[in-house]
């Protein structure tokens, strides 16, 4: 297929209908993070339209099915704050169902019309002889195309196999043409054409993508179609289907692309183009990704990418004539700024901090204890986080041994402390000076230099004492955070642990 992008784009403002958009996601496991991208895209058009924000499952491809995601879906769409208008949790919609597995009669129907109209055909071919014709195409180096064998048959003919109960699929004819249509980003574009007839019903009763989802814009009354550049090869062939129904089109637009890295696009067999990567394994909150996802200023008026905007203000501040052709990369840096600025800037303590954190704590230290989770000690971290460790970004960050520690509470492994130090007496005695009072502390290299030991060695033991690892920040800081009293008391137990 040929296309030709013209440098004509033009953005109508819909004031003449109902700005009704949908967000159509297959649930196939995790959503994407370009999902997610065209989800906040179809929502801020609609909020900003004062038009509704439709969610509709695909789920015609029964194969590709994973029966958690649909739940997923839609509690991924919660998180981010990006609540449906109509879906599959509305009732008494005249637009539904929102999930295609039950709109079959709907494609049964539709799919009959183009037949009555001999717009398309029902093919009988078995999928041996089309994998053959396909296989013999790939010889000849030419396009794969069924040869249209069962366009011949009489609709009497045809419809007494179906009778006799002859699997059978209906084609679309689709004649090679050039197809004209304009997109709100791409501007006005021409395909050219030339494929097979395209695959409309298939013979379990399932439509094809290409006709469900026609039907189903069609039926919910969708005003525009927003959704990723990759579904742009694709709309010639979506006109065509509008042209046999007769119908007029939606308006389209299409995102750019996600890039992983400079050249690279950010692909589906990656860990990181999942939205469960970045909020369970990494850790960030929905508000620092969904900045991420409009950091090329794509559609925000007087972007600036140094502040952090929510959800509202992204609805304020949004004009589509603005979407540009710009790729999006989903730089780490970036993330990683915005994830500190939603964390200890912008988020509620209460009600987004605290269960995130939370959250983290519990999924890395399994055995944590219910003081660590208190929110005084948590109040306590986040402050100590925000004021002296500027690394500090994500979630994840708790598991390394730079912050793994805070939440120790002090408590470190005493078998372990036996097992590493038990027979060395320098350790004994440094533990006893320790626990005597506030003066060694003060002075800790002279105290290693005195027992006859090195400081690395010295330092490594308090730390196992205090937060069970031998590496980790300065003492100081740990002093400083837990408190010097505290500090002495744990040595005593250490100390009696000894003998």
């Amino acid at each position: 297929m040929r296309l030709i992008r013209h440098l004509h784009r033009g953005f109508c403002t819909a004031t003449s209908e109902e700005v009704r958009v949908r967000f159509a996601p297959s649930p196939t496991g995790s959503l994407h993070l370009g999902g997610l991208r065209t989800a906040l895209y179809n929502y801020l058009f609609a909020k900003k339209h004062d038009g509704t924000f439709i969610l509709r499952i695909e789920d015609t491809d029964q194969h590709r099915l994973v029966p958690e995601a649909y739940d997923t879906i839609e509690s991924s769409l919660r998180e981010f704050g990006l609540n449906y208008d109509e879906g599959p949790s509305t009732t008494s919609s005249p637009f539904g169902p929102y999930i295609q597995s039950k709109r079959l009669p709907l494609y049964k129907e539709a799919a009959e019309q183009l037949v009555d109209s001999h717009m398309a055909y029902r093919c009988f071919c078995t999928e041996e002889r089309v994998a053959f014709l396909r296989k013999e195409s790939a010889r000849r180096g030419e396009i794969p195309k069924y040869d249209r064998r069962c366009m011949s048959l009489s609709a009497e003919e045809a419809e007494a196999r179906v009778k006799n109960g002859e699997k059978f699929v209906v084609r679309l004819k689709i004649d090679r043409q050039d197809v004209h249509f304009n997109d709100l980003v791409y501007g006005s574009i021409t395909q050219n054409i030339d494929e097979s007839d395209a695959v409309m019903l298939k013979s379990d009763g399932f439509p094809t993508y290409h006709l469900a989802h026609v039907v189903d814009d069609r039926h919910m009354h969708i005003s525009h179609v927003i959704r990723g550049v990759e579904w742009l090869s694709s709309a010639g062939k979506h006109n065509i289907i509008y042209k046999a129904f007769n119908w007029k089109p939606p308006q389209f637009i299409h995102l750019p692309v996600l890039l992983k890295s400079a050249g690279k696009k950010l692909s589906k067999r990656d860990k990181d183009a999942f939205l469960d990567y970045y909020t369970d394994t990494l850790g960030v909150l929905p508000i620092a990704l969904l900045n991420l996802l409009i950091r090329n200023g794509s559609g925000i008026r007087d972007h600036d990418i140094n502040r952090l905007y929510s959800l509202e203000e992204m609805v304020n501040a949004f004009d589509p004539s603005l979407i540009n052709r710009n790729n999006l990369l989903v730089d780490q840096v970036w993330l990683q700024r915005l994830s500190r600025l939603a964390l200890f800037e912008y988020a509620n303590f209460d009600r987004e901090v605290l269960p995130f954190i939370r959250f983290h704590v519990k999924r890395i230290i399994p055995n944590v204890s219910q003081q660590a989770l208190s929110r005084e000690h948590i109040e306590k971290v986040f402050n100590f986080l925000r004021e002296k460790e500027e690394a500090f970004a994500f979630g994840s960050h708790i598991s390394e041994a730079n912050f793994r520690w805070l939440f120790m509470i002090g408590e470190g492994n005493l078998e372990r402390v036996l097992e590493e130090f038990g027979k060395d007496e320098n350790a004994k005695q440094s533990c006893r000076k320790l626990a005597e009072s506030d003066v060694a502390w003060s002075d800790l290299k002279g105290l290693a230099s005195g027992i006859g030991w090195t400081a690395p060695r010295l330092f490594a033991f308090v730390r196992m004492a205090l937060i069970d690892t031998k590496m980790g920040p300065p003492i100081s800081e740990i002093v400083d955070f837990f408190g010097l009293e505290h500090c002495i008391q744990r040595m005593k137990i250490v100390e009696k642990s000894f003998k």
